[in-house]
């Protein structure tokens, strides 16, 4: 196989320096640590999921219960209320996961070898 200089990726400068088995050994840590967030993302995604779930089957249970417009406009400013409390949690926790990704300690050699991959 022949590459093509004007067209294949230059290593940086701290994976230049590397031998062959160290940079594949940093490519190795930074997708262990890519795989850690991207599980970390879908079991946070999925227990928002099954709350806001739960939520709106217990609001649902409430309002069938309502005896008034009063207790139905009640029922719906609790669900919204918890409902938007409960999305900012959500983005600040996703927002969390992200940062922990780009902090893991790799290399910008390392995640650019990542976003490649990705």
């Amino acid at each position: 196989m022949t590459t093509n200089p004007e067209t294949t990726p230059t290593p940086g400068p701290a994976l230049a320096a590397m031998a062959p088995w160290e940079t594949v050994m940093a490519s190795a840590d930074g997708l262990q640590a890519y795989a850690e967030a991207c599980t970390g993302w879908q079991q946070e995604v999925t227990r928002f999921i099954e709350r806001r779930a739960g939520e709106n089957q217990r609001s649902l249970q409430a309002l069938m219960a309502a005896r008034d417009l009063g207790d139905v406009m009640k029922i719906q400013q609790d669900w919204t209320l918890q409902a938007a409390t409960d999305y900012t949690q959500e983005v600040t926790r996703l927002t969390r996961l992200l940062t922990t990704l780009s902090m893991t300690g790799t290399t910008p050699d390392v995640q650019k070898v990542v976003a490649l991959i990705c």
